[in-house]
């Protein structure tokens, strides 16, 4: 059973590594800087889903497979499972435009980092490698906490946003993000409790079934498909915005001059460098190109201007 799990996780990384390929793509090709913050989030819970593969694998196959090198692998599995819930808050924060961000984002951070250094301190997780058991302490309810409260942010940052990207192109993107986010939501949910509880933990306990590889693997197929939808058409000239699209958006002249940069790949800095303004007015300006045509990021933008609708 251990060896028909680790393959179908091996198949999960793949299709994985597929949706990572296409979106990275496109983030490099858009210059989209929110496209390039979900490709990091979304690198980054491959890397819990390769670190929980590697142990399983460890475990089963390798005789001998200490308790020490376990216990090293799974302290890096959960620094990837924060560091995904960092990205995310990240990646939110920036299709909300809240000014901030880096800010907050830095704070998450920070405490992310103490809730780890807990963890792994004498008073979080105490490994006794003769038995292979880990002990926990106080402080591994702490950073349980913090993690909880961290991915409760995130559920209300992610369906706050969800209301206002329904009538835009980017929709099925968010929807299809919240249902992954909230299927580990709900996972953690279920284990918080009995996590609580938990007073030590052995090597053969480790090996249980990655529930969220579901969402992960089912979200990953729809990325692809998403992504290639917009691969075949071709961009108008790089000088070209008909006068029937300008006029059906009411995109004023410098809108006008900052999607055709858009159009050239160039990214904010060099628009602000080109056009001789701040970066914060080239965000300003492409916040209200969003908001005229319907659409949530840069990528969305193209394919619209793509569309000519």
């Amino acid at each position: 059973m251990e060896h028909l799990q680790i393959a179908y996780e091996l198949v999960v990384i793949l299709i994985g590594f597929a949706a990572l390929a296409i979106v990275g793509f496109w983030a490099s090709k858009t210059k989209d800087t929110d496209l390039r913050n979900f490709w990091i989030l979304y690198a980054l819970f491959t890397l819990v889903l390769i670190l929980t593969v590697l142990n399983k694998y460890l475990s089963v196959n390798v005789e001998g497979y200490s308790a020490r090198s376990w216990y090293w692998i799974s302290g890096l599995n959960q620094m990837a499972s924060c560091a995904v819930l960092v990205a995310v808050i990240h990646y939110l924060l920036g299709v909300y435009q809240i000014s901030p961000r880096k800010i907050i984002t830095a704070i998450f951070l920070f405490t992310m980092l103490i809730s780890f250094g807990l963890l792994v301190s004498p008073f979080g997780a105490r490994l006794d490698a003769d038995q292979a058991i880990i002990h926990f302490g106080w402080g591994f309810r702490i950073a349980l906490f913090w993690y909880l409260a961290a991915f409760t942010f995130i559920i209300a940052l992610g369906y706050g946003f969800v209301r206002r990207v329904w009538l835009t192109d980017g929709r099925n993107f968010m929807v299809g993000l919240l249902i992954f986010v909230t299927f580990g939501y709900g996972e953690t949910l279920t284990g918080f409790s009995q996590a609580l509880r938990t007073t030590n933990v052995t090597l053969t306990s480790e090996g249980g079934f990655l529930y969220s590889s579901i969402p992960y693997v089912l979200y990953g197929i729809f990325l692809i498909n998403y992504f290639l939808r917009y691969s075949v058409p071709a961009l108008p000239g790089p000088d070209t915005l008909s006068e029937e699209f300008l006029s059906k958006y009411g995109i004023t002249d410098r809108e006008r001059e900052i999607i055709l940069k858009v159009m050239q790949g160039k990214s904010n800095a060099d628009i602000a460098g080109e056009l001789f303004i701040s970066l914060a007015t080239v965000k300003t300006h492409l916040h209200n190109i969003y908001t005229k045509i319907g659409v949530d990021s840069r990528y969305n933008l193209l394919a619209r201007v793509r569309s000519g609708q």
